[in-house]
Order: C-alpha cells, then sequence, then structure tokens
C-alpha cells in the first residue's frame, strides 16, 4: 500500500512496517527515526506516531498491523535488512538467517538462501501464527496435499494447525522475510535457548490444508 503520511494516536495494536522503496521519518512523542528502502521499524502497542515521507519520492511501504497480545514491548525498532544490521544467527555460504525485529509480539526474521538451500520441513504451529513476504528469487512452500512456489512480491499468512515447510528449490538465490506473532520466543529457537516453542510434527489427522493459508501479491518497487 502506498503512504505518505499516517497520524495515529495510542492504540490496542503495534504496527511493523517495511519499506519498499524512497524513505520516510516515523516520529514518536520524543523521537525521529529516518527509515531506508529495504528496513523495517516496529513500533509497540501503545505508542503514538506519525509517518511522513522525506526527499522528493513518494514512499511505498508494506504495513501489518501487531495485536497487543504479550504485555511488555516498549521500544521502537528500526533494522536494515541485508546482513548489515540485527543479530545475524547463522551466516555461511549460501545461507544467512538473521533476526531484524524482536518483541513479545513479533518476531521479524531475514533468510537468505543460496541454490537448493533447504529450509524447514513441515511443521505446525499450534498457538501463533507463522507468515513469510517474498522479496527475490522464489522460494517452495511445502503443504498438506503438495508444494507451490511462489516468487518475489508474495505475502503468506499461515493460521495455527496449517502444516507447512519451505525450501529454497531454484537454481537462483532467494531471500524472504518470515514472521511470528505472537513471537512465542522464535528468536531463541533460531539460537537454540528455547526447546519449547510452538513448533510440532504434523499431526496424525494432517493438520489444516492450505485453503486456510492467506496470500497476497505485492507490487516491489
Amino acid at each position: 500500500m502506498l503512504d505518505t503520511r499516517e497520524t495515529k494516536g495510542d492504540t490496542a495494536d503495534g504496527k511493523a512496517l517495511y519499506v519498499l522503496s524512497g524513505e520516510l521519518v516515523v516520529e514518536t512523542e520524543n523521537e525521529a527515526y529516518p527509515v531506508e528502502r529495504d528496513t523495517w521499524v516496529y513500533v509497540p502497542p501503545g505508542v503514538a506516531y506519525a509517518i511522513a515521507a522525506r526527499g522528493d519520492v513518494e514512499p511505498e511501504t508494506l504495513h501489518i498491523d501487531v495485536s497487543n497480545v504479550v504485555s511488555g514491548d516498549e521500544h521502537v525498532v528500526v533494522c536494515r535488512a541485508g546482513g548489515t544490521e540485527g543479530d545475524t544467527i547463522t551466516d555461511r555460504p549460501g545461507r544467512r538467517a538473521t533476526v531484524l525485529v524482536e518483541s513479545r509480539n513479533i518476531t521479524i526474521s531475514e533468510f537468505d538462501y543460496g541454490p537448493g538451500e533447504r529450509g524447514a520441513e513441515p511443521h505446525v504451529h499450534r498457538e501463533h501464527t507463522d507468515g513469510f513476504f517474498v522479496v527475490e528469487g522464489e522460494f517452495t512452500f511445502h503443504f498438506r496435499g503438495g508444494s507451490r512456489g511462489l516468487p518475489a512480491g508474495t505475502l503468506l499468512v499461515i493460521p495455527p494447525g496449517v502444516v507447512h515447510g519451505f525450501d529454497n528449490d531454484s537454481d537462483a538465490r532467494a531471500r524472504c522475510f518470515n514472521f511470528h506473532f505472537p513471537s512465542s520466543g522464535f528468536a531463541d529457537y533460531m539460537r537454540g535457548k528455547n526447546p519449547d516453542f510452538d513448533q510440532f510434527e504434523p499431526p496424525e489427522d494432517g493438520g489444516l490444508g492450505p485453503d486456510d493459508v492467506v496470500i497476497v501479491p505485492i507490487e516491489l518497487g
């Protein structure tokens, strides 16, 4: 969605915003945060903010409303993608995984996979929602009953109980963002510190199928 200025008061929900093109400024009561292209900003629930375009180019942004499910988020987070900022958990030839936003209500990670790189075996989450936004290349997503290749510009929202997995089955590099909301400690799970993370083998009845997955095309700037 295209945004040149949006003003909000204190609300029950927070906001995760990704800049597809252009630049903008996110202003809170006490600070202004310049945000460049390919950067995420997270404004916690209850924080008043305004968004203003910066420069002559009208910015294009992706907005995700973040429900205030778990109390305790207090700080605005601004983190540029691409591996230069955030907490890089894995960094080897053909594979990088970086945590960009780590809060109680949402974790946003970046996966940058080389050709043929394996992602996650089919699994389910029982208590929280998973999501992906493909920004480069193509990822193959595995669901109950089959797999589907989804290219850059695809946003997926996967409800609890839906069996899913993913790989880069292509012969080119692929990059995506991964969301867990509420976060359920996903960042620590990637660090090997949360063995009780809400992730399980597919149930005996096969779990929910892909008809419950929301897939939305997003025009990339």
